[in-house]
């Protein structure tokens, strides 16, 4: 019963208005449309996401010493399974020289200790470079966030297209009782 009355506007029918057959192809171009273009914008924005996420230009890694110990989480929410804190840590560059600075390194470590860091191209600490499963976790959201705003602008452009056709059929019900009405009244 449902679909016979979604389709009526395909079957012939002498009360079918042409603004009835316009909406009828306005929601099936909305549906191709969002059908095809949702899943990819979804899925070219996922692999933009993931190749920005990838290609941390110029970071590389280094081993850095502690020069105190790193803050633990002692009673502090963390949302990461891997935090990390900034600390004071040292380490020798290329050209054989001894820097210090604040850099991000795991949560508990010790001092004395050697950890991770890794520099971008000025030598400066940087956020370590992001994992598979993080990548694989942003560019899918990013992606299905995408897709999730292309159909909600056609479902848009569908429902201004339909109402636009309502405010057609409206204008012209007014202009078919101007001429009707006085005579199903009897006013003249």
């Amino acid at each position: 019963m449902r679909t016979r009355r979604w389709l009526w506007r395909w079957r012939r029918n002498p009360l079918r208005r042409r603004s009835d057959r316009a909406e009828a192809w306005a929601g099936l171009a909305a549906a191709v449309v969002m059908t095809v273009t949702a899943p990819l914008t979804g899925a070219m924005a996922s692999d933009t996401v993931a190749g920005n996420l990838r290609d941390e230009p110029g970071l590389h890694r280094t081993s850095a010493v502690l020069r105190q110990d790193a803050p633990s989480t002692d009673g502090v929410a963390t949302v990461s399974d891997d935090p990390t804190v900034l600390t004071e840590v040292s380490w020798t560059t290329a050209d054989g020289r001894t820097r210090t600075e604040r850099a991000p390194v795991e949560i508990g470590t010790r001092r004395g200790e050697h950890a991770p860091v890794w520099l971008d191209r000025r030598g400066m600490p940087q956020e370590p470079p992001p994992d598979a499963t993080e990548v694989a976790v942003e560019s899918g959201a990013a992606g299905g966030a995408v897709a999730v705003a292309t159909c909600f602008a056609v479902a848009s452009a569908g429902w201004l297209v339909r109402r636009r056709l309502d405010a057609v059929r409206d204008r012209g019900w007014e202009r078919e009782w101007a001429m009707v009405g006085p005579r199903w009244s009897r006013r003249d």
